[in-house]
């Protein structure tokens, strides 16, 4: 076999982005906190770049453009370019993914909001009139663990032998977030048989492993300590152990949570009362027993911290009754590049290591100013468009959210559909009455009767009216809510009023009908 050697010509095209054009891309995905984050670490590595004492973005928002001093500052409003039409879109990184369901038997339950009381709410949005602002901060959990308030206890039982406390310290540091047990008691019982033939075993219990009786005894004294249902195998036996600590008789109440639990999530009354022989009205009572239980007795010690929200964009009614955008910039400082670095960049001309290095400082910091300055001007450009078209959510609310799509706000304001993709991620908004993601104002839609279009949040905002109107004794079913939005003009098959109904967690019509 031969093969030919020489010389060929090929055309051929090749997207090559500039480090100027990634490193805008990358500045254009990051919210008003990460921008913040980047800004003070590009502050602290580059000696080139520094606040503007005396300002700040949001002074700069009411001032004139033409205030600054030889282009070096950025000013966030009036630029109107984008690096990024023509670009193909890159697939975004998840930055949150799914863990996994951890508490398997409190799915059904949490899912048909048995504990409602109980529960911890999640703030969505922030109430308030047009001049509040509330922030979500970052909130301090209980500095005292559960292990450590268990600890506690322990130490203020005297008659507890120290071998005693050893094996309850054991199951104590066995147990999960929730306070259930992590392992087995013979698994618990076979790891201190194995360290007690280790030198660093507890010196307390070196003498003999424990025995069965031994890990049950510590166990139940372990049991008997507060919160109530701590050290339980897992939900039935949690809610078992708090009804035994409870004074009253409540064998019936025992009796549905160890046969019944399933069918009280699925509010099945009429089946448990067949099967047990009580009345729906002696069901319901020992239902609210039920609920008064605390499923979960490690909750009010575990430590989860929320998340700091800062919105990007501030929307405000004006005295015409329109609502406008405006960039909220007052924690990202004002920036320059420093006229003492200039100043030695233009007398380095003798020493060309100092140029390279004072040169290479001062682009990065003009890449980074300018490319602020850009994701600012997009965003802003992306807000308005977006207002343009949402006036009447904001002014009579979620019934009124009107289908829109991210290539109509694109072509609208002549950007490649991307760049809308990447303005939009991550970031969130403020208005009056609410803080949302400003990615949740992008909607699918149907078209009504009249040829109106409606967003699928028009349509359950809907759907929820219509279930929070409806007789409780007889709900109505998906059949019945497509042929009630068939009424007014809005024709959608009943799967998917299902799948809209599970995705707002609206229980189903028979988990929702009261005996």
């Amino acid at each position: 076999m031969r093969l030919d050697t020489g010389l060929f010509q090929q055309q051929s095209q090749k997207q090559i982005l500039s480090p100027q054009m990634i490193q805008s891309m990358e500045i254009l995905v990051l919210n008003q906190q990460q921008l913040d984050e980047r800004i003070s670490e590009e502050l602290e590595s580059n000696v080139a770049l520094e606040r503007e004492e005396g300002k700040d973005a949001g002074e700069e928002r009411s001032e004139d453009s033409g205030d600054t001093d030889s282009g070096s500052t950025v000013d966030t409003k009036d630029t109107d370019f984008d690096l990024f039409s023509d670009r193909e879109d890159r697939p975004e990184s998840e930055e949150l993914r799914d863990l996994g369901e951890r508490y398997e038997q409190l799915h059904e339950l949490q899912q048909a909001d048995f504990w409602a009381e109980s529960a911890p709410r999640k703030k969505s949005s922030v109430s308030g009139g047009e001049e509040e602002v509330e922030w979500v901060n970052q909130v301090e959990g209980r500095a005292e663990s559960l292990a450590d308030h268990l600890l506690s206890q322990l130490r203020m039982k005297p008659i507890l032998t120290e071998r005693q406390k050893a094996i309850c310290e054991e199951i104590i540091f066995n147990l999960d977030e929730r306070g259930w047990q992590l392992h087995s008691l013979d698994s618990i019982g076979a790891s201190l048989a194995k360290g007690a033939l280790l030198p660093e075993s507890d010196p307390r219990l070196s003498e003999t492993p424990p025995a069965t009786s031994e890990l049950e005894d510590s166990l139940r004294i372990v049991q008997g300590l507060d919160p109530a249902g701590v050290a339980a195998e897992n939900l039935v036996d949690c809610l078992c152990l708090q009804l035994h600590r409870d004074p009253g008789e409540n064998q019936f109440e025992e009796l549905l949570v160890r046969h019944h639990l399933e069918d009280m999530a699925k509010n099945r009354l009429p089946h448990i009362a067949k099967s047990t022989g009580r009345t729906i009205e002696e069901i319901k009572e020992g239902m609210e027993v039920i609920r008064s239980l605390e499923p979960i007795p490690g909750r009010f010690f575990i430590q989860v911290a929320n998340p700091r929200i800062v919105p990007d964009i501030i929307i405000e009614r004006d005295v015409d009754g329109v609502f406008h955008a405006e960039m909220d910039g007052q924690s990202t400082p004002r920036l320059r590049i420093s006229p003492h670095y200039r100043e030695l960049l233009q007398g380095a001309k003798k020493d060309p290591e100092l140029k390279k290095y004072l040169k290479k400082h001062i682009e990065n910091a003009e890449w980074l100013m300018g490319a602020v300055q850009q994701r600012n001007s997009t965003l802003h450009r992306v807000a308005e468009e977006i207002l343009k078209r949402q006036q009447p959510f904001f002014s009579e609310g979620d019934r009124f959210l009107a289908p829109m799509r991210m290539q109509e706000v694109a072509d609208a304001i002549g950007i490649n559909v991307s760049t809308v993709s990447r303005a939009i991620s991550g970031k969130w908004f403020q208005a009056p009455g609410m803080i949302r993601e400003l990615r949740s104002l992008f909607s699918g839609g149907t078209v009504r009767d009249d040829g109106a279009e409606e967003s699928r949040g028009g349509v359950i905002a809907r759907i929820q009216e219509m279930i929070e109107k409806e007789d409780s004794k007889k709900p109505l079913s998906d059949a019945l809510i497509v042929k009630e939005l068939e009424k007014a003009g809005v024709r959608i098959s009943r799967r998917t009023v299902t799948k809209y109904r599970e995705a707002e967690d609206i229980p189903s019509s028979r988990e929702r009908r009261q005996y």
